[in-house]
């Protein structure tokens, strides 16, 4: 089993303290959203949960098994759907989703990619001609999802993977996150929507500062 937890984490931007002794423990197997207003610090926490940053008190702790993972072999284990992450808009949607994969060594045949189009509902000759700049905001998404499965990584961070994405595309995210979760992995989900709120397995609300 791996785990993420937060361990009388504090942090600080400027004068703002945006957390002050926060505890919490992340479980692999389930969905863990986490929730708040605008400024409550969901996105922070996401990027405490990978190690992208540090708190100021207290720390933040991964473990498999009871052993303590370093951060570079952590990271390894994980993929992130954010807004922060940009296709390139010169490239096409298969020529991305190539590239992206091709940074952590994995190459796909024809067939793998053709299947994976299929789980997020892209259609082949949407991905193969137009350049990921002239597709629509929920078109790229999709195309983040299609990475992001077949990374089949330990641990996903995903900060409003639904955003911009119709009812058939939240639908798609819902059921890979499930699937993901029964599988034995670590899906940490920030947002706001109610529905996916009542769809966790646990939910970490933070307070408005």
């Amino acid at each position: 089993m791996m785990t993420i937890s937060f361990d009388s984490v504090g942090l600080s931007f400027g004068a703002q303290r945006l957390f002050d002794s926060l505890h919490a423990t992340l479980p692999s197997g389930q969905i863990t959203v986490v929730t708040g207003q605008n400024g409550s610090g969901k996105s922070t926490f996401l990027q405490l949960a990978a190690k992208f940053i540090a708190p100021d008190t207290g720390k933040v702790v991964a473990a498999e098994d009871g052993s303590i993972l370093q951060k570079d072999a952590f990271r390894s284990r994980l993929a992130m759907v954010t807004p922060e992450w940009n296709l390139y808009a010169r490239l096409t949607a298969e020529e991305n989703l190539r590239f992206f994969l091709g940074l952590r060594g994995m190459e796909l045949s024809a067939e793998e990619i053709r299947v994976l189009w299929e789980r997020v509902e892209l259609k082949w000759e949407d991905t193969r001609i137009p350049l990921a700049g002239k597709l629509s905001t929920g078109m790229r998404q999709r195309v983040k999802l299609a990475v992001l499965l077949a990374v089949e990584a330990d641990v996903w961070i995903l900060d409003e993977p639904c955003a911009n994405l119709d009812a058939s595309g939240w639908e798609i995210v819902l059921r890979a996150a499930r699937q993901a979760a029964s599988e034995g992995r670590l899906i940490l989900w920030a947002t706001n929507d109610p529905r996916e709120e009542a769809a966790a397995d646990a939910v970490i609300h933070l307070p408005w500062n």
